[in-house]
């Protein structure tokens, strides 16, 4: 076996177990220079065995294209409820808003309808192309569905029609998630209806705020939408990496961490 098989094994086995792996704790358990990692961690990614993050790797998902949206809403539900009450800050009276099919975006209008039920906010209109979204927040404001094809797991319209519906409006605001993270990609998503969609919301809104939890941060998926300075807003959760906020920031990003 070759010193190049026995590397890859020695990364793979230890992702099964801890799923993530930095540079630094690739070069200390392989005795190898930075470089040797980097190579390795690229053959590996373009091999669809592992994922590039800040710092390092994770394992790959075995079924990428796979979505639940009864699973996800339940996932890191504590820190996406946090994320959410970060997120009403940036909508004001009036405000003609986008709001996506993401789970994060499910729990901004759980906390957005006790608002509006306490007239704390007045006189939104909401887009969506979300069914859950549309369920919480249609007895409190006004809100227009977005139609197209009916995408079940998602429980979300897409599509050319959705598409074609959107680029006749314009927003105030876009509140999108991201399914990844790059500092050199951008804004990511697992499929290209979703990532389509977003990026015709953001073109045809004066801001743009992505919400998305820690863990997708440095994370790369299947495709880009939008660079990274195209978001106005970035809210994430406390464990998200400083350094990595911290270099968005300096892009002119404005960070909030729930």
């Amino acid at each position: 076996m070759s010193k190049q098989t026995q590397r890859t094994e020695t990364i793979l086995n230890i992702l099964k177990i801890r799923q993530r792996l930095t540079t630094i704790e690739a070069m200390e358990l392989l005795d190898v220079s930075e470089s040797t990692v980097r190579r390795l961690f690229s053959e590996l990614e373009q091999e669809q065995k592992v994922i590039r993050r800040y710092g390092g790797i994770q394992l790959a998902n075995k079924t990428p294209g796979e979505y639940s949206f009864d699973r996800l809403i339940e996932s890191h539900q504590e820190e996406k409820e946090a994320i959410a009450v970060c997120g009403l800050r940036y909508i004001q009276d009036s405000d003609i808003l986008f709001f996506d099919s993401g789970t994060t975006l499910y729990y901004l209008c759980q906390a957005l309808a006790q608002k509006l039920e306490a007239e704390e906010i007045k006189d939104l209109t909401v887009f969506t192309n979300s069914l859950a979204n549309l369920q919480i927040l249609s007895p409190v404001c006004r809100v227009i569905l977005i139609g197209g094809e009916y995408r079940q797991k998602r429980m979300d319209f897409a599509g050319y029609a959705s598409n074609k519906f959107i680029s006749h409006f314009n927003f105030t605001k876009c509140f999108i998630g991201a399914d990844g993270i790059s500092l050199e990609e951008g804004l990511m998503a697992t499929d290209s209806d979703t990532a389509l969609m977003a990026e015709l919301a953001i073109s045809r809104s004066e801001q743009t705020i992505v919400m998305t939890d820690a863990g997708k941060l440095g994370k790369r998926s299947f495709l880009s939408y939008a660079s990274l300075d195209q978001a106005d807003c970035i809210i994430t959760g406390r464990a998200a990496d400083p350094e990595f906020l911290e270099t968005v920031r300096l892009k002119g990003i404005d960070i909030c961490t729930a």
